[in-house]
């Protein structure tokens, strides 16, 4: 990338003369520049004339100009004070509230701008900035806060309703009738009986050889194959067409900056490829045929006795529960666990106990929530009317246990 510099142009307002982007007045009526007189590039930029000249050079890469606040005519950022008027450049932002020294004899020039205006103008604007660089610079975010997870809710619940239930399961050691090989009787079995031979199994008894043919294929020497293959003979190279294109922009100060941009003008390079004629050594097979001897079977059955027995075996026979919607809960008594009919000799029952608990709290405002306590000493806790602590995390209900009162205090 290449750049360059070009003068631009600008016509007086006044007289309608157009003068290059060097003056700062017009060379036809000497009525200085204002900012209403824009910059206008050449019509040719790719023939406008580079700028070479020391001096030129020095004003095209001074910087934007600067408008004066009391005759309003564009002055060069190279110079120190308007040279129309004498007064002082703007004052920067970023420097004390000070309004630019006022020229030490002002000119009439298109009706210059009041002081009064001008004074007031900066005395509002520049605390503005002033305020608003501290406050930028002085601001700090204090840092986002954690997420803190915790229960979805947690509320004070009266309790409504209670529910309980007691369930026994009474399981039977009763006589069964089996059937099986020895095998399968176990060791006390009570009135084994031998029921005769069955089938058990079959053995698979030699019986002789066979000879059974089969083909093999079988490496004998090589053969010679010639074949068509392509290998890389040179390259193909061409050159991508070289374009080039000017981009001008103002500087804001009488001249341009033209950057040359160039694309193309690269080689590329494909690979050729050509044919040629090779050869190569390939394996050749033949087929062999050859026998081998094979073992052959029969099938021979074989019988085993066959037993009939009794065994004492465990079953579930009947479930006997008790409930209630009250604190006072029971078991089911001894009356209700007796088998309806007398056991046969030798009969025995056993049994096993499980019990399940629920609380219903509701309050005002909110849908029911129910609850399962796990033990009859935590169920116990939840009289009808009692209020309590209900949470719930992660779809799961709990109970906020009550903090016990302090120790009394000993004199």
């Amino acid at each position: 990338m290449s750049e360059r510099h070009i003068e631009m142009f600008w016509r007086c307002s006044s007289c309608q003369h157009r003068n290059l982007g060097r003056h700062m007045v017009c060379q036809g009526c000497k009525n200085a520049k204002d900012g209403s007189e824009q910059y206008e590039m050449p019509e040719d930029t790719a023939s406008a004339v580079t700028v070479t000249d020391a001096a030129l050079l020095r004003m095209a890469t001074a910087g934007p100009h600067w408008r004066c606040a009391y005759c309003d005519s564009d002055q060069r950022a190279l110079d120190g004070g308007c040279k129309n008027c004498g007064a002082s450049p703007p004052v920067s932002p970023g420097t004390p509230d000070k309004a630019p020294a006022p020229p030490e004899k002002k000119k009439s020039r298109r009706g210059c701008i009041s002081l009064v205006l001008i004074v007031a103008f900066f005395g509002c604007c520049c605390p503005m900035w002033m305020n608003s660089g501290k406050s930028g610079s002085a601001s700090v975010q204090p840092p986002p806060e954690q997420v803190k997870t915790g229960p979805e809710w947690t509320r004070s619940l009266q309790v409504k309703e209670l529910a309980w239930e007691h369930t026994v399961s009474v399981e039977r050691r009763h006589q069964v009738e089996r059937e099986g090989f020895a095998e399968d009787k176990p060791s006390d079995a009570l009135q084994v009986k031998a029921q005769g031979q069955r089938h058990h199994h079959d053995d698979q008894v030699l019986n002789g050889y066979e000879t059974v043919y089969f083909t093999e294929r079988k490496q004998s020497g090589y053969t010679t194959e010639t074949y068509r293959d392509k290998e890389a003979c040179g390259e193909d190279c061409s050159t991508t067409p070289k374009k080039c294109k000017e981009d001008c922009t103002s500087n804001k100060n009488g001249f341009a900056t033209c950057k040359t941009t160039c694309t193309g003008g690269e080689k590329r390079c494909t690979t050729r490829y050509c044919s040629v004629t090779k050869t190569r050594k390939e394996p050749r097979y033949v087929d062999e045929r050859r026998s081998r001897k094979e073992p052959r079977y029969r099938s021979v059955p074989r019988d085993a006795p066959w037993f009939s027995w009794k065994e004492w075996t465990w079953s579930h026979e009947r479930d006997v529960k008790a409930s209630g919607k009250t604190l006072e809960t029971r078991w089911p008594a001894d009356a209700e666990l007796r088998p309806p009919k007398a056991l046969p000799k030798g009969t025995q029952e056993r049994n096993s106990r499980s019990a399940s608990y629920t609380v219903v709290f509701q309050g005002e405002g909110h849908p029911p929530v129910t609850y399962s306590p796990e033990t009859l000493e935590e169920f116990q806790r939840f009289a009808i009317g009692s209020m309590h602590t209900v949470q719930q995390e992660k779809g799961e209900v709990s109970v906020v246990p009550a903090k016990p009162p302090p120790p009394a205090a000993t004199k």
